[in-house]
């Protein structure tokens, strides 16, 4: 209970950085997300940046290697997670202060970039579905098509 869970939208700021089994023996990846305001100025007739957000995101298990191997400084990415500071001082990373992100999801903005999904123990990639071709009468189609009993 408590926990601040939010949805980030950035671009990395750093290369991600594999901590091989820290802590409970798991895989970990970390790295830098920064979130940049953009607004319209309509006086000067152009984009600005306004706010800034930075955060250290951290992943474990199999998102970790994911993202390890996927990610690089750079891109355009849509991080959920839980939001939490430093409990203690051994635990403040640089820069001072900067808030961690505990990433339970992580996936490319589309809107700013392409990608080619392929999920985790699929070989092959999935067939394209041939259309068949229209039929003169939808009834005889619909008929074909019926469960036989």
């Amino acid at each position: 209970m408590g926990e601040t869970w939010v949805t980030m939208v950035g671009n990395l700021t750093s290369e991600p950085v594999h901590h091989p089994q820290r802590g409970h023996g798991h895989d970990v990846v970390s790295f830098g997300l920064r979130s940049v305001e953009r607004r319209y100025d309509k006086e000067r007739g152009e984009w600005s940046e306004g706010r800034q957000l930075a955060v250290k995101v951290t992943c474990w298990r199999k998102l970790a290697m994911a993202a390890f191997t996927c990610l690089s400084k750079g891109d355009p990415v849509i991080v959920a997670g839980r939001l939490r500071g430093a409990e203690t001082a051994e635990e403040i990373p640089a820069p001072l202060g900067l808030p961690e992100l505990e990433a339970f999801s992580i996936g490319p903005n589309l809107a700013r970039c392409s990608a080619e999904i392929r999920r985790m123990g699929r070989d092959q990639p999935r067939a394209i579905p041939v259309p068949s071709p229209p039929s003169a009468n939808p009834m005889v189609t619909a008929l074909e098509e019926a469960p036989v009993a």
